[in-house]
């Protein structure tokens, strides 16, 4: 561990608090220290392996979250929400809205970055977690903003990043990726759905989806695959294999 100097131990102190952090009195300020350095500043002594436990632990977070908020919701719909709210963009920005960023370390002549920041607020996840084994001081801490962001991205389907979720899901199962096959495509009752696309893995048809651009029709496409690909690689996840 690292011998954390009078003005660092400061500058820690006044981050958890900007922070809100939930800090109980056996708190490890020099896991916290930890969490906050970049590997530019110290090979040995940085947050990746905390930001390793801490992207299990948010994951995990987020699904709880998210199946308290809405327990109708279909799995792809929960899978969907929670790429977004664990993606880099949207922990980067939730670091940056903390006030994250003056506290990071970094090596001279490196700026920091969305990603940089995403990371550390993983990292400083799994410290918190690290105190207690369980959830009861990250959940507290998190929930709000998740829930605030879960609610923006499920009213505006166009954020729901079905792809993502269907990408996680096979790498899970296989080192195979989805396809899409997209085309313009005109509905039959006259209504222009502009592009139509079709999803594929391991040589079968999953899915099919119809937008006005082909970022949507493939997202629709994805939305209805995820279900139907799930439950049969959870019946049979070594038939996704190659």
């Amino acid at each position: 561990m690292a011998d954390l100097s009078s003005p660092r131990q400061g500058q820690l102190r006044r981050c958890a608090q900007i922070l809100g952090l939930p800090v109980p009195q056996s708190f490890s300020w020099s896991r916290f220290d930890q969490a906050l350095t970049h590997r530019s500043v110290d090979a040995a002594y940085n947050y990746e392996q905390l930001e390793l436990l801490g992207d299990a632990v948010l994951r995990l977070a987020a699904t709880e979250c998210l199946q308290e908020i809405w327990p109708e919701a279909s799995v792809g719909e929960l899978s969907a929400v929670r790429s977004v709210l664990i993606s880099d963009r949207s922990l980067g920005q939730l670091a940056q809205d903390l006030g994250l960023a003056p506290y990071l370390l970094v090596g001279p002549g490196l700026t920091v970055q969305p990603t940089h920041l995403a990371d550390a607020l993983e990292a400083v996840v799994a410290v918190l977690y690290l105190e207690t084994r369980n959830l009861s001081l990250v959940r507290p801490w998190l929930d709000p903003p998740l829930k605030q962001l879960a609610a923006t991205v499920r009213q505006d389907p166009a954020r729901h990043n079905y792809k993502a979720a269907l990408q996680e899901l096979t790498q899970a199962h296989s080192k195979a990726l989805p396809q899409y096959h997209t085309a313009e495509h005109h509905a039959v009752d006259g209504a222009p759905q502009r592009y139509q696309s079709t999803v594929w893995f391991r040589e079968t048809c999953w899915g099919t989806g119809c937008g006005p651009t082909k970022k949507q029709a493939e997202q629709a496409a994805a939305a209805a695959a995820y279900d139907r690909l799930r439950q049969t690689l959870d019946h049979d996840p070594l038939s996704a294999v190659p």
